[in-house]
């Protein structure tokens, strides 16, 4: 077996509650190599009621070894925003006891206001793990359980920081099969998150010219601080030989594609569905394959590239990120544990800094040698 998967099987055994009887659980996933482990820890301490993996982060060799230990299901975002479809396919799997739904990227946002009355099983809350996921629940009028989101936790920092790390290397590799090269060129880095710094400090390393577009004033500061030009929407499109879309909530709208360099390559670093508006580009301009990832968008003269059809990139090559993965999954499973533990929880918030410290502790003994 691979010395991380025991490393990190290790690190599940230590930090496992014990079994709750009638807590049931609906997770939204990545399936790839770590996910048999992670699903497995879940399973001790809770039943896995469904499974609901990532549409565009699939491992089928890895999906082929889950189904025959869980109830799989792969629904896209449209379909997850209808209570009506979410009640249903829960309610057939959870009827009765209680509930917890796991989440990556707000799939169940649109749906949880008419969820709660529709569901057969008592929901405690949600737990999130991404930033995008965040502000989707957050931009809801009224949260009617409590969801607790990992997406500003510390703990997921060094996740986010090497995914960036990965975005640029899965571009350059993409670009080289091409023909084409990063130095030299001039890119631009859509939204200074946590992911975004990451690209743009990994291209500066580079010594790429990068520039960033951030609308919240205050990432555009720190932006700024750390040496990057700042630049407009239609400028950047305009003069950029490579996009990286970093937001999570749509660098790039329909219109924005007739504005694009010649030439230039668009990256995204998660769901189409989620940062790129791309239905009437598909429609307006030729698309044809130029490598296994890599399509050009052709139309009256203008003709750009776009990387994995707009999905994230890094996971054409591998994208999970070592031992940190862990850390991530860890914090899934002490949020669950807190929102069932009878804690007093309301709104949106996240785990107590105790409960993350212990957590990190047991990463380090585990990990650190």
């Amino acid at each position: 077996m691979n010395p991380l998967f025991v490393k990190g099987s290790q690190f599940f055994e230590e930090i496992r509650p014990v079994y709750k009887a009638g807590l049931k659980l609906v997770v939204v996933s990545h399936v790839l190599d770590s996910a048999p482990g992670y699903l497995k820890t879940l399973s001790a301490m809770a039943e896995v009621a469904m499974l609901l993996p990532k549409p565009r982060s699939i491992d089928q060799d890895i999906l082929a070894r889950l189904q025959p230990h869980y109830n799989v299901a792969v629904k896209s975002r449209q379909q997850l925003a209808s209570a009506e479809v979410v009640a249903a396919i829960v309610n057939d799997v959870a009827p009765e006891g209680e509930l917890i739904l796991v989440d990556i990227g707000g799939y169940f946002a649109a749906a949880l206001p008419q969820l709660t009355d529709r569901l057969r099983a008592r929901l405690l809350g949600i737990v999130e793990v991404t930033e995008n996921g965040h502000q989707r629940y957050a931009a809801l009028p009224e949260l009617p359980v409590p969801v607790i989101s990992l997406a500003r936790s510390p703990l997921k920092g060094p996740e986010d920081y090497l995914t960036g790390q990965s975005i640029v290397y899965s571009a350059e590799a993409l670009m080289r099969q091409c023909h084409h090269i990063m130095n030299g060129g001039h890119a631009v880095v859509f939204g200074y998150g946590k992911i975004g710094s990451s690209i743009a400090k990994a291209l500066h390393a580079k010594n790429v010219n990068t520039k960033v577009v951030e609308l919240n004033p205050i990432r555009a500061i720190e932006a700024m601080s750390r040496g990057f030009e700042l630049i407009d929407k239609e400028a950047a499109l305009q003069s950029s030989d490579v996009i990286f879309c970093a937001t999570g909530n749509q660098s790039l709208a329909n219109h924005d594609f007739a504005r694009v360099k010649n030439g230039a390559f668009i990256f995204s670093v998660t769901s189409s569905d989620d940062e790129l508006e791309l239905s009437k580009a598909e429609q307006n301009f030729a698309v044809k394959p130029v490598t296994d990832h890599i399509a050009r968008y052709e139309r009256l003269g203008q003709y750009f590239y776009l990387a994995n059809s707009g999905n994230a990139i890094n996971f054409i090559h591998n994208a999970e990120v070592g031992p940190y993965i862990y850390l991530v999954q860890g914090e899934v499973i002490r949020a669950i544990e807190y929102v069932s533990g009878g804690h007093s929880l309301t709104g949106l918030s996240g785990l107590p800094e105790t409960v993350r410290l212990d957590l990190a502790r047991h990463w380090l003994d585990v990990f650190k040698h």
